[in-house]
């Protein structure tokens, strides 16, 4: 199942959706533009295709930073997202992440639990170690990728989403439950039907790889 969806907010105002992400049988990415960035979703894109090419991350971002020659500002507009990888082995799913958003997680009964991934006011974006220290305010002396393993032996599943999912979890208990109902079914379509039924819920940009 893979999920991109604007938020509302983002709908009412004109802007463009700033989350990206892909989906494959070995490992999934869900990228998440900063809100301040000017054109986040253009370097959550790029990255994204780029990465399906190498799989390398620094390699990815050597390419994107030097297309703007150490320009602070246009680092800043184009290449502040957030990045979660979903890697699927033989016996275990790890998940590999630099910056905020969520794990969901089903066991082998069914039940689904969601994992907030956050990093309080100011997430980290991977683009903060090409950029020196004196133009950034947080995170000066670089930021890098936290993982999560997960068993094979307790969850049956497990998939990434960028933090718009907050929206829908906060929401009453019927309506949450009826989209875990959703998520629980594995019908990619009856979940984006349920997204664009409730989609004033949905307030920001959503992507999820389940």
């Amino acid at each position: 199942m893979f999920i991109n969806k604007i938020g509302m907010e983002h709908l009412e105002s004109g802007m463009n959706c700033q989350d990206y992400g892909f989906e494959s049988v070995f490992e999934s990415v869900v990228c998440d533009g900063c809100s301040e960035g000017k054109h986040s979703e253009v370097g959550a894109k790029l990255f994204c295709q780029l990465y399906k090419e190498c799989g390398d991350t620094r390699d990815v971002f050597t390419e994107l930073s030097g297309l703007f020659y150490k320009e602070v500002q246009q680092l800043k507009d184009f290449l502040c997202f957030t990045i979660l990888r979903l890697y699927k082995e033989d016996d275990f799913f790890q998940v590999s992440y630099c910056g905020d958003g969520y794990i969901i997680l089903q066991d082998h009964d069914g039940n689904i639990a969601f994992e907030e991934l956050s990093d309080g006011e100011y997430p980290k974006y991977y683009i903060y170690n090409y950029i020196e220290p004196e133009y950034l305010k947080h995170y000066k002396d670089g930021v890098s990728f936290s993982q999560k393993t997960y068993s094979k032996k307790k969850y049956a599943k497990v998939g990434i989403a960028s933090d718009g999912l907050r929206y829908i979890l906060q929401a009453d208990e019927e309506l949450k439950q009826e989209f875990i109902s959703c998520l629980k079914s594995g019908k990619e379509l009856k979940t984006k039907l349920f997204i664009n039924r409730n989609h004033k819920i949905f307030k920001d940009d959503v992507t999820i790889v389940f």
